[in-house]
């Protein structure tokens, strides 16, 4: 017995003189990095997580300079990677941002793991000088996780901190990258079928037969999420059957992609029109001021089942478009709000109409449904900076009879998108 309970204590003084040891040896690795950084500091006024790019927009002030003298880098004692950045010079201050496309800027999933800084860097060529970043903003920190890749993820703590170095309070940017599996309340991909319950969409008679929106679309998520998890990413599903679906609330189809921390939505609907038509094809509803990358992607790969839609309206390029809000289209919208007695929204010209798009991307994409109105609830990441990149796609139109034959048989729907975000997370 006393030599089992000797074996313990000296399990236990081994453990501790290990986690001593690496608590010191942490420090003084901080200590011996910080020590380099300038005691003027940058101030961020913006940061936020689109998708699974991370980006910041500050000001340091400083006169006499040259943007070409700057760069923002990932530093540690042991490397130094040069990010992306602009760099403007206005009234004399230093203007930074990462991307001015939202779904651009700094890739989380390609980080390797280890503790690092991001540093603004100043090189001339008499001296070097880094001055960190500064935490401007009511936002907290931030908590990503990896897309799953071969079985694989890392977590990322995004942290704002503040330590006295070499008689300096530094305030710095740090971020530390940890393999971690996904918790269960943690998804890659959400996937909305549109429409469901008593809202059923769009509908056309074929052979004797009535088909609805709502079915064809859950038919596309379901087999979806197959092909998605087969590649091996983790699915959810804002519904997995014909029912009601709230648009916002603890549970609404726009809340759900963030409350399980996805990284991109593709919400699912099929096209119709009243008029006899001449045409299908596919159409990709993306945010605005991104790159269209993926968009493209999802259009070219459906397109090879039923080709591009011919509408001109909001085309940005073949199959992908954009609905943005005017001032008419503001002016209008605020007048049948008033009408019915309800309080109008702020709502920013340039904003995305379509709610699968605009409320996903919280804050980033100007969400605005705050909760001023109950017939409308409210969507709790509406100022959010931190929500999944959401795109809407028109399969085809089930009011042309070439689309709506395919629709009907519809699989191949999901493996050209599944290829799509294959292709593009690869």
């Amino acid at each position: 017995m006393k030599k089992l309970l000797g074996l313990i204590i000296l399990i236990l003084l081994i453990l501790y003189g290990y986690l001593y040891i690496n608590k010191i040896n942490e420090k003084e690795e901080k200590i011996k990095f910080l020590s380099i950084v300038e005691e003027q500091e940058a101030n961020i006024n913006n940061y936020y997580i689109y998708g699974n790019h991370f980006n910041i927009e500050g000001i340091l002030g400083i006169d006499n300079v040259s943007t070409n003298n700057f760069s923002l880098v990932l530093k540690n004692n042991d490397e130094e990677i040069i990010l992306d950045c602009n760099f403007e010079i206005k009234e004399n201050k230093l203007f930074f941002y990462t991307s001015d496309l939202i779904n651009k800027g700094i890739n989380l999933d390609t980080l390797n793991q280890g503790n690092y800084y991001i540093l603004i860097k100043y090189t001339t060529e008499e001296a070097t000088k880094y001055y960190s970043l500064n935490n401007n903003t009511s936002d907290s920190n931030l908590e990503y996780y990896t897309i799953t890749k071969n079985n694989k993820n890392n977590k990322i703590d995004i942290k704002f901190k503040k330590d006295k170095i070499d008689n300096k309070n530094i305030n710095y940017l740090k971020l530390s990258i940890k393999k971690s599996k996904l918790p269960n309340d943690i998804y890659d991909i959400a996937i909305d079928p549109g429409h469901g319950g008593v809202d059923s969409g769009a509908d056309q008679k074929y052979d004797g037969k009535t088909y609805y929106e709502k079915d064809i679309t859950l038919e596309v998520a379901l087999n979806l999420k197959k092909e998605l998890e087969h590649l091996g990413y983790k699915v959810l599903l804002t519904r997995e059957k014909d029912k009601d679906l709230d648009y916002y609330n603890e549970i609404g189809r726009a809340t759900l992609p963030n409350k399980y921390h996805t990284k991109l939505c593709i919400s699912i609907h099929l096209n119709s029109e009243d008029s006899k038509m001449n045409y299908g094809g596919v159409e990709v509803y993306t945010p605005n001021d991104i790159d269209y990358s993926l968009s493209r992607l999802l259009a070219s790969k459906i397109s090879e089942i039923n080709g591009f839609s011919q509408k001109i309206h909001n085309k940005i390029e073949d199959g992908v478009y954009f609905n943005g809000f005017t001032e008419e289209s503001i002016k209008k919208a605020n007048e049948e709000n008033k009408e019915k007695g309800l309080k109008t929204y702020d709502i920013k010209v340039g904003t995305p109409e379509m709610y699968m798009i605009r409320e996903v991307g919280g804050r980033i994409t100007n969400a605005y449904v705050d909760g001023r109105n109950d017939k409308y609830g409210l969507n709790p990441y509406y100022n959010s900076n931190q929500t999944a990149e959401s795109y809407l796609i028109e399969l085809g139109y089930m009011s042309y009879i070439d689309d709506l034959k395919k629709l009907i048989d519809n699989k191949i729907y999901s493996q050209k998108i599944s290829e799509a975000i294959k292709e593009f997370y690869n």
